[in-house]
């Protein structure tokens, strides 16, 4: 990908598209809408339109960009090998630098930045979530507004908060189970698995210790920034990589670490591919970019790397399937890994659901900002997973775990989800590979 900042500089892959449409066989949006303009080779059209000063920059144009999930497979369908995204993410760019986001989104990203804040609130919010947000009854997952929200859907399902985050359960340097770890990662947790699904953030450090690996999880990390930039806001986004480049450069610095993995396929990215191109004019914060941008792995491969699927297994019964997040399959290639690591566990029944690797319509903020349509795209994946006959679904992505479990819950399918590390943990558990 390229940190393409205005359309100016997308003009080189604006001219390889031949305008054949074999976007629009892959697009869910335009499966949905059936609307040129939300595929890619319609905001390809609008992008020639703004640079041709046909169309002036405004919010109306702005939202048209904003109708994109980036799930990345109109470019692994694109027989020219456009790089479709990198050119909506341009315009994005530009057209919020020119005419400004819309309020909310601005109030959202300005909070985010500020990190002691928004942990803070998060941590008060977890406490008292009881009180604008209701159980939805026994034996059923997830909460559900009691009042409305501005930018929330009253019918969505929203997991619990986690009382502890994940960072808060760890020390920063967590030896190897043996006292002799032969290789130092550093874990960024992201968000959504710090503040919601601290059980993967548990299952994924212990099973690493259990192979020798001394897991390093600095404190001051912060949101990877992806929602920012992706929506538009390249200032902020630069603000917050550069944080977690200093987070992190100051830990290898310290510790000497051989990997930075995660266990979101938005955040890896991030660290592997946005990070260097968003301050590639900055040659300080470009050089650390690149350099722990090597480092940088999905936890998948890194626990087979690391020997994990070597350790005797317990047996965990299930029939389990797997969703390929966008980012995490079209951009960093991993999708055998979390397979094999399903597969490998006695007891399981691995079964492959239909368009694995279609988008689950979460795409961060574009299912609160879009929610109807990205439930559309949800049901068909909710779908899938119960044609599979699945007692549990797997993804390597905590944002598309949080969309599937509103997408099963709304579809009234009573399947859990978990990370496909989290089966290995309980596997070793069962095995005594790890005890209690």
């Amino acid at each position: 990908m390229a940190d393409l900042q205005t359309l100016q500089k997308a003009q080189e892959l604006i001219n390889q598209c031949m305008k054949c449409g074999n976007c629009q066989a892959v697009c869910p949006l335009y499966a949905e809408t059936m609307h040129e303009g939300a595929v890619a080779r319609g905001k390809i059209r609008l992008a020639v339109d703004v640079l041709e000063g046909k169309l002036q920059p405004s919010h109306a144009v702005l939202d048209k960009f904003a109708l994109c999930l980036t799930c990345k497979a109109c470019e692994a369908n694109c027989p020219c090998g456009v790089h479709c995204v990198d050119i909506i993410l341009a315009a994005r760019a530009q057209l919020a630098e020119k005419v400004g986001l819309p309020l909310i989104k601005q109030s959202i990203f300005r909070g985010l930045k500020l990190r002691r804040l928004f942990n803070f609130g998060l941590k008060l919010g977890a406490n008292f979530q009881g009180v604008a947000l209701k159980k939805r009854g026994e034996g059923l997952k997830g909460r559900t507004l009691r009042l409305p929200v501005m930018g929330m859907d009253m019918r969505r399902v929203i997991p619990d908060l986690a009382t502890t985050h994940s960072r808060d359960m760890y020390d920063e340097f967590n030896p190897a189970h043996s006292g002799k770890g032969k290789v130092r990662a550093a874990f960024f947790t992201g968000c959504v698995n710090n503040l919601i699904y601290n059980d993967t953030c548990k299952a994924i450090v212990e099973v690493l210790r259990a192979n020798d690996v001394d897991v390093i999880i600095p404190k001051a990390q912060h949101c990877c920034g992806a929602p920012v930039f992706i929506n538009g806001d390249r200032n902020i986004g630069r603000d917050m990589a550069r944080h977690n480049l200093d987070v992190f450069t100051a830990a290898d610095e310290k510790y000497s670490f051989d990997y930075i993995f995660t266990a979101c396929g938005t955040c890896v990215c991030s660290f592997a591919e946005h990070y260097p191109h968003l301050l590639q004019d900055e040659p300080k914060y470009k050089a650390m970019a690149e350099k722990l941008a090597k480092k940088t792995i999905d936890v998948n491969p890194l626990v087979i790397k690391m020997g994990g699927l070597q350790k005797p297994l317990g047996r965990v019964d299930h029939v389990v399937t797997y969703h390929d997040s966008c980012h995490l399959a079209r951009s960093m290639k991993v999708t055998a890994e979390p397979r094999e690591i399903i597969k490998a566990i006695p007891g399981i029944r691995f079964v492959e659901m239909k368009d694995a690797a279609r988008c689950c319509g979460g795409a961060g903020s574009f299912s609160l900002t879009h929610y109807d349509l990205s439930k559309q795209i949800t049901a068909k994946k909710a779908e899938n997973i119960r044609s599979t006959g699945a007692t549990l679904a797997t993804t390597g992505c905590p944002g598309c775990r949080m969309t599937i479990e509103d997408g099963l819950a709304q579809s009234n399918v009573k399947i859990d989800t978990v990370h496909p590390v989290a089966l290995l943990y309980a596997s070793y558990k069962n095995s005594g590979v790890i005890k209690g």
